[in-house]
């Protein structure tokens, strides 16, 4: 059994990404800071992250490591969602009304996904939202507090990349530089 034991945080060269396996994780799967699963040629795995890691979400893309030396890589995998889609004001709404709840979302610039749950589908329905029922990898936001133990993906405001980071984050960036620049 491969164990995995802490999150690579140092960008892959093109050897290693080449070399590294890649598992497909749900998002349920993802939230785990111990989890057995299989890698697609039958070897079994076992992520077993320490106290400081747990919390964190294993985002798409992210690199596990073992003390083998092993890399692998975790991909989000495909999974029931529900599009959410409505015109710029209403689609604000949804927002604020699935953010009230704490739903797991994830966020484009014309639409939302979040996993299925009649319950939401019909209250998006109610305000004026459009849904469709799709088969997507699903990678939510990590949510505003979800760095503030400097885990994965951890990025201060005058460093960030702009270019790369989730619509919420590039949200946050914009806030930040419009406070620092009063």
């Amino acid at each position: 059994m491969l164990r995995l034991n802490r999150i690579h945080e140092q960008p892959l060269s093109a050897a290693e990404r080449a070399r590294a396996a890649r598992i497909r994780l749900t998002h349920a799967e993802r939230v785990k800071a111990r989890l057995a699963a299989m890698l697609p040629d039958g070897t079994a795995v076992a992520i077993v992250l320490p106290d400081r890691q747990r919390g964190s979400t294993l985002r798409d893309g992210t690199v596990l490591a073992g003390d083998s030396g092993a890399l692998v890589i975790v991909e989000a995998a495909p999974e029931p969602v529900t599009r959410v889609s409505a015109a710029t004001p209403l689609l604000l709404r949804a927002v604020y009304h699935l953010a009230n709840r704490h739903v797991p979302t994830q966020l484009a610039s014309d639409h939302l996904l979040i996993e299925r749950d009649p319950v939401l589908e019909h209250m998006l329905v109610t305000l004026g939202a459009g849904i469709e029922h799709l088969e997507l990898p699903f990678d939510p936001e990590p949510g505003a507090y979800a760095h503030a133990h400097g885990g994965p993906g951890h990025r201060q405001a005058d460093n960030a990349d702009p270019e790369s980071a989730s619509i919420g984050e590039q949200l946050s960036i914009a806030a930040h530089a419009r406070r620092e620049s009063r």
